[in-house]
């Protein structure tokens, strides 16, 4: 391992060269946040900085609900100074593509240097690999700035500010890090792919980024203002029920915070209807950051997409939650009934159930058909708006973690996208085509950020409007006619609207 040292606008960086990969870790991209400035919009350092960039900067503070199978126990500590980045770049006087990654974790959870996305590997691929971190949870998603009087100024936009914040910063420096700054992709998963949906409707120019990739998340995960206002009252309720006032907020460090947002369920605002999206947490539709109507906004956008989902999405849940491992056939119409209009849940059981159903199949249709509500929906919509611009495709290679219960589940793709899929914390959870597979994410990915169009040698991806086209993508992945499409219509014409 050597040294490597990078002068550009923002200042002198000192960075690490291993495997002959440059890296440069935890650096800043705006001011650093403290207990005062939490809540407030982030802001671009206004002088140059030298800095040590060698040591992962802080996660953002986590709201944790209950720990999962993708909780990452070694992530770095928690803090509010973490408005941070990562940058691999393989040759620092080339002028390559740039990936910016934008993690995941349902807007509260989540650390771009979790050991799943490996810095190490994207980059051999002759693009210049960054990946942030954004403030999460109640610091980086809660709408408090009205319903407080303006004590507490956050619009319940401050997450995307800070992810927008990060992208200007790598438009403006990435240069001297041998990436070219016109031609920036930016991806990301779950929440990351929401981010990433939401910040092509912010700037839809092009201009910024020209290149997007969705993994499981569309453009639907969002608030009105009303709904905004909703959460951060039951915030300040919760709050106050703990013997916490509005002006206390601002002398309460992180911890403190967060553990107050992790009593907070968007179940608790519902007044027993079915919310959609189903977080608590998430950006605000304000028409001054946020569009009010974010897909009208990126309708013309000639901003060039990949969007897909995994084929079992939300086994993630359904195979460990208790209200699924406990659903029988009152339970499962109940939920529909929740979800949907009556008139079409006959048609819309047909399309998942077996006749004559078993209890286990009862779980496996709900499952699926959250798969479809949740996920499936969003990416169509995205693909039928984009038709001559759009990828699609499906993840459909299952795991073979719990003896294949999972499924191809939620998130399950992206050791194969970071080539991390033979890390031994990792190999365990991915199939045995691990190689094969992670070549073929790695080689389209790239080749998108490189030319607009993930095609290569190994496959001929026709956009989405090519004959309804995605590509199924496994150990042996094929270009074909989307198979659910009529199903997943049939959920969002039926669904109620809340």
């Amino acid at each position: 391992m050597s040294n490597i040292s990078v002068t550009c606008k923002a200042g002198k960086f000192n960075g690490v060269v291993n495997n002959d990969i440059n890296f440069f870790y935890g650096i800043p991209y705006a001011k650093p946040l403290t207990k005062k400035t939490q809540w407030h919009i982030p802001e671009k350092n206004d002088s140059e900085i030298i800095f040590e960039a060698t040591q992962r900067g802080f996660s953002a503070p986590q709201t944790i609900y209950r720990k999962s199978l993708l909780t990452d126990p070694n992530v770095p500590d928690e803090s509010i100074d973490c408005l941070s980045l990562n940058i691999a770049s393989k040759d620092i006087n080339g002028n390559m593509p740039v990936m910016i990654w934008i993690h995941g974790g349902a807007y509260v959870t989540g650390s771009s240097n979790s050991v799943i996305y490996d810095l190490d590997s994207l980059p051999q691929h002759e693009i210049v690999l960054v990946s942030i971190n954004y403030r999460l949870g109640p610091f980086g998603f809660l709408k408090l700035d009205e319903i407080s009087n303006g004590v507490i100024r956050s619009t319940g936009n401050e997450g995307l500010m800070d992810q927008k914040l990060a992208i200007e910063w790598v438009k403006e420096n990435i240069a001297e890090f041998g990436g070219d700054p016109d031609n920036i992709t930016i991806f990301g998963e779950s929440a990351g792919a929401w981010s990433v949906a939401l910040q092509s409707s912010i700037s839809p120019s092009g201009n910024l980024f020209s290149k997007a990739i969705c993994q499981s998340g569309g453009m639907n995960a969002y608030f009105d203002k009303e709904r905004g206002n909703q959460w951060g009252e039951l915030f300040l309720k919760i709050a106050n029920d703990n013997g916490v006032k509005i002006k206390d907020l601002t002398s309460l460090n992180h911890k403190q915070i967060t553990s107050l947002a992790s009593k907070m369920k968007h179940t608790m605002i519902a007044n027993g209807k079915w919310l959609s999206p189903e977080v608590g947490f998430a950006p605000i539709a304000d028409g001054n950051f946020l569009p009010l109507y974010p897909m009208k906004n990126f309708q013309d956008s000639p901003i060039k997409l990949i969007i897909g989902t995994t084929s079992d999405e939300y086994r993630l849940w359904s195979e460990f939650e208790p209200y699924y491992l406990s659903l029988d056939e009152d339970s499962f119409y109940k939920r529909l009934y929740k979800i949907f209009r009556a008139e079409s849940i006959d048609k819309i059981t047909s399309n998942y159930l077996p006749i004559n159903p078993t209890r286990n199949e009862y779980k496996q249709a709900l499952s699926n058909i959250m798969t479809d509500w949740t996920f499936g929906i969003h990416a169509l919509e995205l693909l039928e708006l984009h038709q001559d611009n759009t990828y699609g495709y499906l993840f459909n290679e299952p795991s073979p973690v719990l003896d294949g219960k999972l499924g191809a589940y939620h998130a399950s793709e992206l050791p194969y996208v970071f080539g991390s899929a033979t890390k031994k914390i990792i190999q365990d959870f991915c199939s045995k085509e691990a190689h094969t597979i992670s070549n073929f994410f790695q080689v389209s990915w790239t080749q998108f950020a490189k030319t607009g169009s993930p095609s290569s040698d190994l496959i001929n991806w026709d956009p989405y409007g090519v004959n309804n086209s995605i590509a199924f993508i496994n150990s042996a992945p094929k270009i074909k006619a989307i198979h659910n499409k009529k199903r997943i219509k049939l959920l969002h014409e039926s669904k109620i609207n809340f």
